[in-house]
């Protein structure tokens, strides 16, 4: 869902129209909905499409608390489905997506949808520490967030480069950082494509970051990144063990 660029200095701003969160997704009744609503917009389509679905780590997500900073590789929009999928029912309660305002925003019903199934709000790419606003208004009040540190999908598989965003509110709102690999999901629903087809797909869950107060946001970066790229290795790794 996320295709978002977040730098730390608000260059080459999207041309679109401006999009405001719908906080109205942040209350009772939408979260209501949400919760009794999983099974059928997020659980059905894991079962259906992730054909067998591994998860490891589990356990490390029956010890974390909200509020905590979801970060993972993007190669699919079925990535987000499959991220939320994981989650503790306290941690899925209060969690938001970040959604790119240029491309999931751009129709408003579409946009409204968004917010009332997955709790998604538009942030605007590259728009520097501004478009962090409300991000950083989530995570002071308790709410989790998902998001996709390299900025878009990667169309290869291979991990891209972080950018700044999600170090900046790791760091400014001192939550821990929760870093997750997914494996498949690109065989899922490729970009570029509209139709979603079974696949295997692996989920890789690792310990939770913590930065002491004043760490860089750059040291922040290169530790999320790190973090993900360490989970993914193990994955190669894994396959090449198979294969010898």
């Amino acid at each position: 869902m996320t295709d978002i660029s977040i730098t730390q200095g608000g260059q080459h701003a999207s041309a679109h129209r401006e999009v405001k969160p719908h906080k109205w997704a942040l209350s009772p009744w939408a979260r209501v909905l949400r919760r009794l609503a999983r099974r059928w917009t997020v659980h059905s389509h894991v079962r259906k499409f992730c054909r067998p679905f591994t998860v490891e780590g589990r356990e490390i997500l029956a010890s974390i608390e909200n509020p905590v900073l979801i970060v993972a590789n993007h190669t699919s929009h079925f990535d987000t489905v499959i991220l939320l999928s994981l989650l503790p029912a306290s941690i899925y309660d209060r969690t938001a997506v970040v959604a790119a305002a240029d491309r999931m925003y751009r129709e408003r019903i579409k946009g409204m949808w968004h917010s009332l199934r997955y709790n998604a709000f538009p942030i605007t790419r590259g728009g520097g520490r501004e478009a962090l606003a409300y991000s950083q208004w989530l995570l002071h009040n308790g709410w989790s967030l998902l998001i996709f540190p390299e900025g878009k999908r990667s169309r290869t598989g291979e991990l891209l480069p972080f950018h700044g965003g999600p170090a900046i509110l790791a760091t400014q709102q001192n939550v821990p950082v929760l870093p997750i690999y997914i494996e498949g999901a690109g065989r899922i629903l490729p970009p570029g494509t509209n139709r979603s087809h079974p696949a295997p797909v692996v989920a890789r869950v690792g310990s939770l970051l913590t930065f002491p107060e004043g760490t860089a946001i750059s040291d922040a970066k290169h530790a999320m990144e790190e973090a993900v790229r360490a989970l993914a290795c193990t994955a190669t790794d894994q396959k090449q063990a198979a294969a010898s």
